[in-house]
């Protein structure tokens, strides 16, 4: 039996490794699962360097900044050992992206949310971790949700 995917969004990630943070817990266990090989744990290329500039930024960080040698050695050491699945986008997916975005009018930066649904759409995944769920809502093939219900329907 294959391991259950779960796509990772970005701030996810984010408060899996800012401790100060209010979704800290749940969040970091949902990462460690992932480390841990105890589910499949899926990005996008986007995501390590959106990841990067969060983790890098004060402003974001609230104090708790980290510099870019210790942004580096974390992503190297965390998503890119392998353990992760990382997607980058195709022709295929670029398609789906503008199809996404022309259909529902978007534009600006918005853009870069509806290419990770693209993504996500072809990356046959299970469970997609965000707390940015109206911003992924009624996209077919998503399903997203906190990590505190996958959680909970993981640990059943």
């Amino acid at each position: 039996m294959s391991k259950i995917k779960i796509f990772f969004d970005t701030n996810v990630l984010v408060y899996a490794h800012d401790e100060t943070a209010s979704y800290h817990l749940e969040s970091a266990l949902l990462l460690k699962m992932a480390v841990e090989k105890q589910i499949q744990g899926v990005i996008a290329e986007q995501n390590i360097i959106e990841l990067y500039r969060i983790l890098t930024n004060s402003a974001a960080m609230r104090g708790n900044v980290l510099t870019s040698s210790q942004t580096r050695i974390l992503i190297a050491e965390t998503y890119l050992t392998g353990t992760f699945e990382i997607i980058d986008p195709s022709q295929t997916t670029t398609e789906r992206t503008l199809h996404l975005a022309v259909s529902r009018s978007v534009i600006s930066a918005r853009i870069f949310d509806i290419r990770l649904a693209a993504l996500i759409e072809c990356a046959n995944i299970d469970y997609f971790a965000t707390y940015n769920i109206k911003d992924f809502q009624n996209i077919s093939a998503l399903n997203p949700l906190t990590p505190a219900p996958i959680l909970a329907e993981l640990q059943s």
